[in-house]
């Protein structure tokens, strides 16, 4: 079953299984750099062996937003996970959910999620209380008009992020707003759950996935788009250069970053096995 979560952005989980055995679904797991070989997050193992035998991992470190992607929140329990970025990973005990904050950032949000059978899917994060995100019509190409609050763009501490999905499928329309900045997310869907995403109508994200000899691999592409749009004095949306691009150098890239996963299609362990 594969997933999607958005935690501030759009993320995906690909190829998800009982993530809990992770060292028996997972063959390997890394984020890099899109214009170099740094490691941002990573799965080491010190033996994966053959058979249905469990792998033994060494050490798992990383960003919130790409360990989502293969671990579960059982996972995050355990208190084994080195997030070595430049965020406070929190614990939601009332959806169960874990999410990342800036270190610095000592604003609260506020979280909605849509009912669904199979996955808990975020409808809106926000500094602001809300009970439920207003309906829109997907197909006006103005219905950031009807998101965007006037009432806040002075106030750099307003944030929110709206989500909406399509019927049988993940996203279809992101809305998030900073201030006096905006900006959109849009989404194409192809076989096997591929995906296209857009920002701002610029390329912002790409997935594929193929599977050959009993191995899963999917690959996640995020380019860095860093202007957002605002409106001039006859309320046209324009492109700038965004005052909120975070430029803490520990895991951040300059153009953006690649996920590659490998997952074995038939489980390799024969029982449970946590993380050591």
């Amino acid at each position: 079953m594969k997933k999607i979560f958005l935690l501030f952005f759009p993320i995906i989980i690909f190829g998800q299984k009982d993530l809990d055995m992770i060292g028996c679904n997972v063959k390997s797991f890394k984020t890099t750099c899109l214009e170099s070989s740094k490691t941002i997050s990573e799965v080491k193992y010190k033996y994966i062996p053959e058979g249905y035998s469990p792998a033994i991992i060494e050490k798992i470190y990383g960003r919130l937003e790409d360990l989502q992607k293969v671990f579960s929140v059982r996972n995050f329990k355990q208190n084994k996970i080195d997030f070595n970025c430049n965020e406070n990973v929190l614990y939601d005990d009332k959806n169960d959910i874990f999410y990342a904050q800036g270190k610095n950032d000592e604003r609260k949000f506020y979280y909605l999620y849509s009912d669904d059978i199979y996955e808990k899917k975020l409808s809106y994060k926000g500094t602001q209380n809300i009970k439920d995100i207003k309906r829109i019509n997907l197909n006006d190409p103005k219905k950031y008009l009807l998101l965007y609050n006037k009432e806040y763009e002075k106030d750099d501490n307003y944030e929110v992020t709206y989500n909406y999905y399509g019927s049988g499928t993940g996203h279809v329309y992101t809305f998030h707003q900073r201030g006096n900045e905006f900006d959109e997310y849009t989404y194409e869907y192809e076989k096997d759950n591929n995906f296209i995403a857009y920002k701002n109508g610029a390329l912002w994200k790409e997935s594929s996935t193929f599977y050959e000899d009993g191995i899963e691999e999917s690959t996640i592409t995020q380019h860095i788009i860093s202007e957002s749009y605002q409106f001039d004095r006859k309320n046209r949306p324009f492109l700038k250069e965004s005052r909120f691009t975070d430029h803490d150098k520990t895991c951040n890239c300059k153009e953006g970053y690649v996920t590659k996963i490998e997952f074995w299609l038939n489980n390799k362990c024969q029982q449970e096995y946590i993380l050591e």
